[in-house]
């Protein structure tokens, strides 16, 4: 689904979960767009929520707009209003974690709880210049079976949880050759996010639950520890596990915690 914003670009959205189920906005990680909540559907069913996913600028079918966490905020506030949500629980999905603060920060009216699975801190490393054209680019000629077999030659990373979930890969595989169509969206993340935030992390005054795993080396617990140090009602939660044991295999606990806000 598209909605077009009142400064005429366009914001992509998907609904997933239980339709009739507590609303819960859904930031996806990076790069990616908002078909990563088929990722995580099955978990928001199971706690009865329903899941609002948004592409963010540059990714799917949404317009690129310059980078900035407050901006982005800014256009789901514009989607709530145009869903007819009042209150909503965000979930951010690693680099989707920035982006649920910035809601929080931004329209704490509209916010009830957040959840940050394995969000990167200010403190992240950009990607270096190029970087994203040479793992990605040419992603738009080619079909999704060469591009697995480009990405991930030898399938999943062994014992990871993608690994241990086979239907899931697919689903991560496919989502992430649409998302890289374009590196819009992939830049735009990296430059909101690394380096100072246009939000005050004290402007956050709603509950927040941080998650991170002890074996992820993509985003390690330091980057939550950083958070947590920021943030005036956030409790930090680090658990056994690498990146996706944290941001899809919990999933289901995120959106219990998020529903009962």
């Amino acid at each position: 689904m598209e909605l077009t914003l009142a400064d005429g670009r366009t914001l992509e959205h998907m609904v997933f979960g239980d339709p009739r189920g507590e609303p819960v906005v859904v930031f996806h990680g990076t790069p990616a767009t908002a078909y990563a909540g088929a990722l995580v559907s099955d978990a928001a069913v199971a706690a009865r929520a329903r899941l609002v996913a948004v592409s963010r600028p540059g990714y799917g079918a949404s317009s690129t707009s310059p980078p900035g966490l407050a901006s982005t905020a800014s256009d789901v506030v514009e989607l709530l209003d145009a869903l007819g949500l009042d209150r909503v629980g965000v979930h951010g999905i690693s680099g989707g974690g920035p982006f649920a603060l910035a809601m929080a920060a931004v329209a704490p009216e509209r916010v009830t709880r957040v959840v940050v699975s394995a969000g990167p801190s200010a403190e992240a490393e950009a990607d270096q210049p190029g970087e994203a054209e040479a793992q990605f680019g040419g992603a738009a000629e080619q079909s999704l079976a060469e591009f697995r077999a480009r990405a991930f030659p030898s399938g999943p990373p062994p014992g990871s949880y993608l690994a241990r979930h086979p239907d899931k890969f697919e689903v991560f595989v496919a989502n992430l050759h649409r998302a890289v169509q374009r590196l819009d969206g992939y830049v735009r993340d990296n430059a909101s996010w690394c380096g100072p935030w246009d939000i005050e992390l004290a402007d956050v005054t709603r509950p927040v639950r941080l998650v991170y795993g002890r074996e992820d080396v993509m985003v390690p617990p330091t980057h939550g520890e950083w958070l947590h140090a920021r943030l005036p009602h956030a409790e930090l939660s680090i658990r056994d596990g690498g990146h996706g044991d944290i941001t899809f295999g919990l999933a289901g606990e995120a959106y219990e915690y998020l529903v009962g806000g």
